[in-house]
């Protein structure tokens, strides 16, 4: 009995983040500079220059409440599907739902 043919490229992670992690301009610190409270909502946008602390692809474009604000880091609760899930992540990863 044979084994089964490939059919194709595998479609693994690299494949399906492309889209997501890539550069399209350059990013100043003004991200830095931004204070977040808990309580307030934040939206995940990932930054592909930053790999540190950075979210996995399912949580680009999610709205999170900030639960805890660090130094370097935050953590979101973001809903995902009927669950919620905690999300820590850099400052560069996020920035503020409605601007």
């Amino acid at each position: 009995m044979a084994t089964k043919k490939s059919s194709g490229r595998s479609h693994g992670f690299k494949h399906k983040s492309r889209k997501v992690m890539t550069k399209k301009a350059p990013r100043g610190v003004s991200f830095l500079l931004r204070e977040y409270h808990e309580g307030e909502q934040a939206l995940v946008i990932i930054d592909p220059r930053q790999h540190k602390g950075l979210p996995h692809r399912r949580y680009h474009g999610k709205v999170g409440n900030i639960i805890t604000v660090g130094r370097r880091a935050i953590t979101l609760d973001v809903k995902l599907g009927n669950k919620t899930k905690t999300l820590i992540t850099r400052l560069d990863h996020i920035k503020p739902f409605g601007v």
